[in-house]
């Protein structure tokens, strides 16, 4: 990636936090994990896909009827043969919306993320030739069904398409599926106000 790409998400980073500790609008925070579902493709490569698993934190902002969240978390990711593990920041926003009288909230949303690979393990691929980071655009669904005291429980599916390779050659790269629960409770602001 360019260095105008990634000075972009590190002042994209920097506004959403500053967003969230400065702006309008509800704050909230979530425990979220899952499931994972993953191949690997391109570069004459297609793997049979694997399951692993997700885990982290999520900060958000409403703002209106959009709501901005960064999220730091533990991914697996990779093929059959191949295990790639990363810590992934995302950075994502999308219109929500109010449903069921005010009872659940749902959230269409996209945005970018930057991965850091923590492990490789493969019967395939050279390990040495897996990239350090890998970029992509993540694009979800939430829902959330919201209690009297401000908390939260909610589902959120994700898919990220790849935008860079997470290998040196033959431009092999990740498509992985996300499928995730989270707990979380607004913060700062009276019951009843998420």
């Amino acid at each position: 990636m360019s260095r105008f790409f990634r000075a972009a998400l590190i002042l994209s980073l920097v506004l959403a936090v500053s967003a969230s500790a400065q702006g309008p609008g509800t704050k909230f925070g979530a425990l979220i994990g899952g499931a994972t579902l993953s191949d690997l493709a391109g570069g004459g490569i297609t793997s049979n896909s694997r399951w692993g698993g997700t885990a982290g934190l999520l900060l958000g902002v409403n703002t209106g009827r959009t709501a901005l969240a960064i999220e730091g978390l533990w991914i697996q990711q990779g093929g059959e043969d191949t295990r790639l593990d990363y810590i992934e920041i995302p950075l994502t926003f999308g219109p929500t919306q109010v449903l069921s009288g005010g009872a659940m909230r749902g959230r269409f949303y996209s945005g970018i993320n930057v991965g850091f690979k923590i492990s490789c393990s493969s019967s395939v691929l050279s390990c040495d030739n897996a990239k350090g980071t890998q970029w992509g655009w993540p694009i979800g669904l939430q829902l959330a069904k919201i209690t009297e005291t401000g908390s939260f429980v909610g589902i959120d599916v994700r898919y990220t398409v790849a935008l860079s390779d997470a290998f040196d050659f033959n431009g092999v790269y990740n498509r992985p599926w996300a499928f995730r629960l989270m707990f979380g409770k607004a913060l700062g602001t009276p019951p009843g106000h998420y």
